[in-house]
């Protein structure tokens, strides 16, 4: 599930990357998903929630809505970047549907995969 949660966060980078035309770059990738990665595994270790098959959208919410404020600060003190409101509201809702589509629609199609193909 992890692992997807972070691919989630990729996909944002590269969506973002290209509709803004700058090119897909490793460093536009790093900045862009890394502290929204960072901030997502932090709160998901320090809520305990990491291992979790969380597929409710509330649960997805409490841990998405923290961890987007961290990846934002961190984004800025990181990188250098200044806060931009366009931007954060972007993050929060694309990000936050990234996430409730993978798990809420497609960890549990892999997880049920996994069980009858080991």
């Amino acid at each position: 599930m992890l692992s997807g949660d972070l691919v989630c966060f990729v996909v944002f980078a590269v969506l973002g990357l290209r509709s803004h035309e700058d090119g897909i770059t490793a460093g536009g990738i790093l900045r862009a998903a890394v502290p929204f990665q960072a901030g997502w595994l932090f709160v998901s270790f320090a809520l305990g929630k990491q291992d979790t098959a969380a597929t409710d959208s509330r649960q997805v919410l409490r841990l998405w809505v923290p961890a987007w404020a961290i990846g934002l600060i961190l984004r800025t003190l990181l990188f250098d970047r200044s806060f931009a409101a366009t931007f954060a509201i972007v993050a929060l809702l694309v990000n936050g549907v990234l996430l409730m589509v993978w798990r809420g629609a497609l960890a549990p199609l892999v997880l049920r995969r996994r069980a009858t193909h080991p």
